[in-house]
């Protein structure tokens, strides 16, 4: 593909269905493996690394809203596509018509899908909170949620397939009460007469410090792109590597010779270093971030180094050799989390995928 002129993003998908690979062996066991491809897969690219996610054997997928699914569902027809954040707005019959999977946490949601799609079996995930707050059923509120999803289900309406929670991942001890929390609504489920086949509350989090949480499905999301969502240990640590590197091309040295201006800024979804930290590298030389513009940042060289040549693409993070920052670091830069760095990166910057296939 023609790059654009001063930064492209280079998209590994060989490394993507590895790291899929070695969820499937390391984090998911014997469960299922749903891998999130949500806000254009991170910034990667949704429809090219749902295929991948799919070619390294992932059991299903999940996004966010109903417009994404049906967007993704046309070029992947068949894996499970589950999507949970809906409003009173929401196309439920769209939904329906599309197959996907549809997160419900409340009886509204039910009862905007029967309206729009009645008699249809509409495939859903009752969610269940269980402690983190996010966008699951009340415990109070559950009871009256699994009664009327039951009738809804014996009327043809819906098929209830799944039951669903987040964890907080705060401490094993939370997850562990968490987990207890949700086994107790599956038997409130059960008792209403419902017979989901796939439980599922587990992260990449829980699913690899806590392995009971697996259940029947874990969902993965970050970690796959080989970004950390942890504190405590990279994604190299856990055997996952970076699919997705950005670069930048430098544009001018300055007169006196001790900056360089690179052709990437936060207009393209760079997030600028905070309180001066920041680096890149070049032939194992290191170079202090000066400061970040919209459509540029200034690196500068300390002592007698020479700057990075005219013309030379620098890589701003994401190589695969380590000779680059990481996604993390600059997260750590910016004072945020590494899917933000990756899922900030702007459409109009040039997507180059890389597939040895």
């Amino acid at each position: 593909m023609e790059l654009a002129p001063h930064c492209y993003a280079e998209i590994s998908l060989p490394a993507f269905r590895a790291n899929v690979s070695h969820a499937k062996d390391t984090l998911a066991g014997d469960a299922q493996l749903m891998i999130a491809v949500k806000s254009e897969a991170y910034g990667h690219g949704a429809e090219a690394l749902a295929r991948a996610a799919r070619e390294a054997g992932a059991d299903a997928l999940a996004v966010l809203d109903i417009a994404q699914g049906i967007a993704l569902r046309e070029t992947e027809p068949n894996l499970p596509l589950l999507c949970w954040l809906h409003s009173p707005t929401s196309d439920f019959g769209a939904a329906a018509r599309a197959q996907l999977d549809l997160g419900i946490s409340g009886s509204w949601q039910l009862d905007l899908l029967v309206e729009q799609a009645p008699a249809m079996n509409t495939r859903v995930h009752l969610k269940i909170d269980t402690g983190l707050h996010r966008n699951g059923a009340l415990a109070e509120h559950w009871p009256d949620l699994v009664r009327h999803a039951a009738a809804l289900e014996a009327a043809g309406h819906i098929t209830v397939i799944g039951i669903w929670s987040h964890l907080a991942d705060t401490s094993l001890e939370e997850d562990r009460s968490s987990l207890q929390r949700f086994q107790d609504a599956v038997a409130i489920a059960r008792d209403a007469g419902l017979a989901p086949s796939i439980l599922h509350i587990a992260a990449s989090a829980a699913a690899a410090d806590l392995p009971e949480t697996r259940l029947d499905m874990v969902r993965i999301g970050i970690i796959v792109y080989g970004v950390s969502p942890f504190d405590d240990r990279t994604a190299q640590d856990m055997g996952f590597n970076p699919v997705m590197s950005v670069h930048a091309q430098v544009l001018s040295h300055s007169p006196q010779g001790d900056t360089a201006t690179l052709g990437m800024g936060f207009g393209d979804g760079l997030l600028p270093p905070q309180d001066g930290r920041g680096w890149v590298s070049h032939n194992g030389v290191r170079y202090p971030i000066e400061t970040v513009d919209a459509d540029h940042l200034i690196i500068h060289s300390e002592g007698d180094l020479a700057l990075p040549p005219v013309g030379e693409w620098i890589t701003l993070w994401g190589d695969p050799q380590g000779a680059s920052p990481r996604a993390e670091d600059w997260a750590s830069w910016a004072d945020t989390i590494g899917d933000e760095v990756v899922a900030s990166l702007a459409p109009h910057v040039p997507r180059k995928f890389i597939d040895e296939n």
